[in-house]
């Protein structure tokens, strides 16, 4: 990944490697224990690019906060990262447990500039939706089939409704409705790599994980599995700034995308190429969608009866299938699919996740 970023393509990117050090004893202020804690724990040949911070230097930036672990707070190093080095105006946040079968560098920037070419009209109802590419000519047709399917024009049309009750949204003023390309252009503050759905009603165990935001239940949310996202600066300083003020958090991977929601910015999810390896046997289109979308409209692959969430009161993953998906928040088939591409397998450029050997 180091020689596909920060090489391969001039040095567009530069790569970091953000450190969760586990001993909370250690003064990461003092600069003698943080370099001792450096030569010990990275390996020289990467020491350049490492970045150490445990749960005492959190508490300190969050000190309203009661919950500083990497699990429930991944993007606080993140937020303080983006302070310590403010001339990145974008920052891609990938877990070591993730691998490519294409050229990262290619990857990430396609992902950003496909990402400013979708207008806000129903972005969020798209969001909240997996692309079933075999649904659809081209991901236009299914964008125009959710514009029909909200011609009335109940989509989001800037902030989330609500979101004056909770934040001073900051994002840009909506223009009318009948301003259709409204975002083209615009780079989004968040992109991900899975839908952004609603969690009220869906049973997820985080759904109720919601501090200092009062009523917490009525929070208008959204959550996205596994934490690998492109955040604005413009974005991580607003989550930092209202977390800082406040303590209010919710979770890891609703963490960006609730903030984004409430502020009004532009967020996308990025579709790409999935592989499932179901056990029993290949699974027509319709199927496929009829397993991944089981939820309301506005969120139609989120709802009480969606099936990739792990959910509260002993239900665990509801759809076992998705244990065979290539990119998801448990081991699914993505190491299967790493191990043949290491050795020779031609296949499709696929994002998987979690890959923990190899």
């Amino acid at each position: 990944m180091i020689a596909e970023t920060a090489l391969d393509i001039g040095g567009r990117f530069q790569v970091f490697i953000l450190v969760d050090v586990k001993d909370g004893g250690l003064d990461l202020f003092d600069d003698r224990v943080y370099n001792e804690t450096l030569k010990k724990s990275v390996p020289d040949e990467f020491r350049d690019m490492a970045l150490l911070f445990n749960e005492p230097l959190l508490r300190e930036w969050y000190p309203k906060f009661s919950e500083h672990g990497a699990q429930d707070q991944m993007y606080q190093a993140l937020q303080v990262f983006s302070y310590s080095f403010p001339e990145f105006d974008y920052v891609w946040q990938l877990e070591m447990d993730a691998r490519y079968t294409g050229n990262v560098a290619t990857m990430l920037t396609n992902a950003g500039l496909w990402a400013e070419r979708q207008p806000r009209k129903n972005l969020w109802e798209r969001n909240a939706r997996w692309f079933v590419s075999g649904l659809w000519d081209d991901y236009s047709e299914f964008s125009a089939h959710v514009d029909e399917e909200f011609s009335d024009d109940s989509g989001i049309w800037g902030p989330a409704p609500g979101a004056e009750h909770y934040i001073k949204p900051q994002g840009p003023t909506p223009p009318d409705r009948q301003h259709a390309t409204w975002g083209v252009g615009e780079a989004a503050d968040l992109l991900t790599f899975a839908p952004m759905i609603d969690t009220i009603g869906s049973n997820w165990t985080y759904e109720h994980t919601v501090h200092g935001f009062q009523p917490g239940d009525g929070l208008p949310r959204r959550m996205g599995i596994v934490s690998m996202t492109r955040t604005s600066r413009r974005l991580l300083r607003l989550i930092s700034a209202e977390q800082r003020a406040t303590g209010a958090w919710v979770v890891s991977e609703s963490t960006p995308e609730t903030w984004s929601f409430l502020h009004g910015l532009k967020a996308v999810y990025v579709p790409h190429l999935f592989a499932f390896n179901f056990e029993d046997g290949d699974m027509s289109t319709v199927e496929l969608d009829n397993m991944v979308h089981r939820g309301p409209a506005h969120s139609l692959a989120s709802g009480e009866k969606t099936g990739f969430l792990w959910c509260e009161n002993g239900m665990g993953i509801p759809e076992g299938r998705w244990l065979s998906a290539s990119y998801f928040y448990w081991a699914g088939d993505a190491p299967n699919v790493w191990w043949d591409y290491t050795n020779g397998t031609c296949t499709y450029p696929l994002l998987l996740h979690p890959v923990k050997q190899g």
